[in-house]
């Protein structure tokens, strides 16, 4: 009787031992996992400098180096890795230069800046200015990144107050109505405003092209404006009823009223 008790007795004491350690088991396959989801990037490489070589040197418009001005840039691009490997290349492509949204990396944006058309430019991105310390594509992180790029044709985004308003200003989520008329390069009429009517959208909700969400912005109230819109920040490649793909677009933009 008492053996059959310690025998059962070491049973119990071998269960309670055998469920601790399966505990523990459980409890350390549950940090590693959890560690492995939330595993934080490689540290940020800072080190290097942006360099820029000219290869050829054009003859043409130049690449405005004010981060205040938008120039749509018409590029043949090819992108490569410190040993060669390529990572992106085109034939021909458009990008914004704006202060650092409408190029892959910062670096591009920097290095096009002060180029002309013609002109075939080298230059070599450190990761802080390039795709930092994430993956990019076939891009590792940390990585230099080396641009060839000829520029083959330039069109800055223009705007010009033709009247300067005294009413309140239009800020960001500002709703604001107004006038106006669309043409193209050309000079063909496609779109205006009815007479005795005005057209109304909020700045910044995306309810209209970017070239207007960013040329309305700060006019004032009784102002008038020209913009001079390249087609990045128009349709782009999507032609719209009488505005052909690709096209460039001035409008003539009178504001009359806003609401902030």
């Amino acid at each position: 009787m008492f053996f059959s008790h310690l025998l059962l007795t070491s049973f119990y004491r071998y269960i309670r031992l055998l469920g601790t350690i399966t505990l523990i088991c459980v409890a350390f396959c549950a940090v590693f996992s959890l560690t492995s989801c939330f595993a934080t990037d490689p540290a940020l490489d800072t080190s290097g400098d942006l360099i820029i070589v000219d290869k050829v040197i054009g003859t043409g418009a130049t690449v405005s180096i004010d981060t205040n001005i938008v120039t749509q840039v018409d590029v043949v691009l090819s992108e490569r890795l410190k040993d060669g490997t390529i990572t992106r290349s085109t034939a021909a492509t458009k990008l914004l230069v704006d202060n650092f949204s409408g190029t892959p990396t910062v670096g591009l944006d920097m290095g096009l800046r002060g180029m002309r058309v013609g002109s075939t430019r080298t230059i070599t991105v450190p990761p802080r200015l390039g795709y930092l310390n994430r993956q990019q594509g076939n891009v590792p992180p940390n990585s230099t990144i080396i641009y060839d790029v000829t520029l083959n044709k330039t069109e800055t985004f223009l705007i010009e107050d033709l009247v300067v308003g005294t009413g309140d200003s239009a800020k960001y989520n500002s709703t604001v109505n107004v006038t106006y008329t669309g043409r193209l390069l050309n000079g063909n009429f496609f779109d205006a405003t009815t007479a005795g009517a005005t057209f109304s959208f909020r700045i910044g909700a995306n309810s209209v092209i970017r070239g207007w969400d960013i040329g309305v912005l700060n006019m004032r109230v009784g102002g008038k404006r020209r913009l001079t819109i390249p087609s990045l920040l128009g349709y782009g490649a999507t032609a719209q009823g009488k505005i052909p793909a690709n096209s460039t677009l001035i409008f003539e933009i009178e504001l009359i009223s806003l609401t902030q």
